[in-house]
């Protein structure tokens, strides 16, 4: 029974690594939504939303592996307790692939749940950049000061799709 409870206050000891873990599980969830919406985008905008998910995910994967890696420097376990978090932050969103025959506005609701996903991993960043700098974790707070900056300007190129 104590190796169980060593278990979990390694898992929960460090705030900053408490933080980071919401920000895996925010960012991995985006990241499976920005590839399956890459597979199935269709309409007027195909090519170019293709593309423009296809670079998203392919940031967000890097990603995921250095908040992944930082969480393991801090000596605690990546995503132990938040898979379930994840798939429910997904299915919570508007299933646009409905077989609707507007691609486009199948298209649309795809771009709406990322703008939501992207400002929910925008608010994660910004929680472990606030845990970091209470820390005294620069390495963590740079991390996170770069995810803000990634994820706004992703924000950014959406939002001005659906203008």
């Amino acid at each position: 029974m104590a190796k169980s409870s060593a278990k979990v206050t390694k898992i929960h000891a460090n705030p900053v690594a408490e933080s980071l873990q919401h920000l895996l599980k925010d960012t991995y969830a985006l990241f499976l939504l920005t590839h399956n919406y890459h597979w199935n985008v269709e309409g007027q905008q195909f090519v170019s939303l293709h593309t423009l998910f296809e670079q998203q995910y392919t940031e967000m994967f890097a990603a995921i592996d250095e908040i992944a890696e930082r969480i393991r420097a801090l000596d605690a376990y990546a995503l132990p307790d938040h898979y379930a978090e994840m798939l429910q932050a997904v299915k919570n969103l508007s299933n646009p692939l409905n077989k609707e025959t507007d691609k486009d506005k199948t298209a649309d609701r795809m771009i709406a749940n990322l703008i939501a996903l992207h400002e929910s991993v925008v608010k994660s960043s910004q929680a472990a950049k606030k845990a970091a700098v209470k820390a005294g974790d620069d390495e963590s707070q740079d991390m996170a000061i770069g995810r803000i900056q990634v994820h706004q300007k992703s924000l950014w190129m959406l939002k001005a799709i659906v203008k």
